[in-house]
């Protein structure tokens, strides 16, 4: 359930010398899940382990018109995963945990906008093909390591976009001065801020079009992103490449059934899996398929098969099957999901080998 709050903002106007404004709509909205995975590595030092996890967030979400009739939008939102905390500094999850979906939106027309914002213009974190099931592709878990498929383009970080609406397509933009886990968003307003504000990496442009082109059931995206690698003097060494990338993703739903593929490749990067490069001159390419079947309005099947590929030589692709099904009980949904990988970050052999069983339930207030 949704609690709508009439809120004057009139008070804060006049202290800040602007005058009066009209009621505006405030809406507070939130999410909780919680999930249980069981692991299985089939290296020597691999082992089994098992744990639970959540995320809970909270949406507060202001609409409205301005003095000049235009319309806008605010928000923000807390994010916690696990032993996130809110008032955590540095970049760690705990200090992005308080720098999700922050935005202020100025509508030039119904469906198009300019945001200040961090978290919010849509863009290439998305998972198109894991229809069913949830969270990013790949055997992530299995002998501590993470998944080598790339997750996304997106950098979180604080800066200024454009959404707007074609009607067959949705193009996104976004301008990152200071792209950081945390969003560089750690500075007071009300103070100057010092080069210790600032980081290595250089100004980060991303670009993402979506939309249906006209046929009914059709979700298509592409998107792209550039950034200049760290300038000379740095520990990057001079044979590092521009940490850009390039996705296209599809997904087509004709009745009971949904069928997808993504691809996706970044460059620049520093890291293939849990394999340590010396210099960021590494590429990652991802291609995956997806099918998905309706039994009924509650149940659904899926199943998810990902291929990643490093450029970092010696490397094996990471090769994963990821079965899923969902049921829906109207205000809670179930999931369960098993993954069965090898090659996992780019690791050969039983090293590189295990599985995964996970359920998830999911509601939302």
């Amino acid at each position: 359930m949704k609690n709508k709050l009439q809120t004057a903002l009139v008070g804060s106007l006049f202290a800040l010398g602007l005058g009066s404004a009209a009621v505006a709509q405030t809406t507070v909205s939130g999410n909780l899940d919680i999930a249980y995975h069981s692991i299985q590595s089939n290296g020597a030092t691999g082992g089994t382990y098992r744990a639970f996890g959540r995320e809970t967030q909270i949406n507060i979400q202001n609409k409205g018109t301005l003095s000049n009739g235009m319309a806008y939008a605010a928000g923000f939102s807390w994010e916690l995963e696990g032993g996130e905390t809110l008032g955590g500094t540095g970049n760690t999850d705990s200090a992005n945990a308080a720098n999700e979906n922050v935005y202020i939106d100025f509508f030039y027309n119904k469906d198009s906008y300019i945001s200040l914002s961090n978290d919010h213009v849509p863009n290439s974190d998305v998972t198109f093909t894991n229809l069913v099931g949830w969270g990013y592709l790949g055997g992530q878990g299995i002998n501590n390591k993470t998944q080598l498929y790339p997750t996304s383009l997106n950098t979180s970080g604080y800066g200024l976009g454009i959404s707007h609406n074609f009607g067959p397509m949705r193009l996104n933009a976004t301008y990152v001065p200071n792209p950081n886990k945390e969003g560089a968003g750690a500075n007071d307003t009300g103070h100057v801020i010092t080069s210790a504000a600032d980081t290595a990496n250089n100004t980060k442009i991303e670009i993402t079009a979506r939309g249906d082109l006209g046929v009914k059931g059709l979700d298509v995206m592409a998107a792209a992103s550039f950034q200049k690698k760290i300038s000379s003097g740095s520990t990057i060494d001079a044979t590092a490449e521009d940490p850009d990338g390039r996705r296209i993703s599809a997904s087509y739903n004709f009745g009971s059934v949904t069928v997808a593929g993504d691809w996706i490749r970044t460059y620049g990067n520093d890291s293939a899996g849990n394999v340590t490069t010396t210099t960021a001159n590494v590429d990652l390419t991802g291609k995956s398929v997806g099918i998905a079947y309706a039994v009924n309005k509650e149940l659904s099947v899926g199943y998810t098969r990902s291929v990643a590929t490093t450029s970092n030589a010696g490397n094996e692709d990471e090769r994963v099957n990821h079965y899923a099904v969902g049921y829906n009980l109207g205000a809670v949904t179930l999931q369960a999901m098993y993954r069965d990988a090898k090659g996992v970050a780019g690791v050969s052999g039983a090293a590189g080998e295990g599985d995964i069983l996970s359920f998830r339930a999911s509601t939302k207030f």
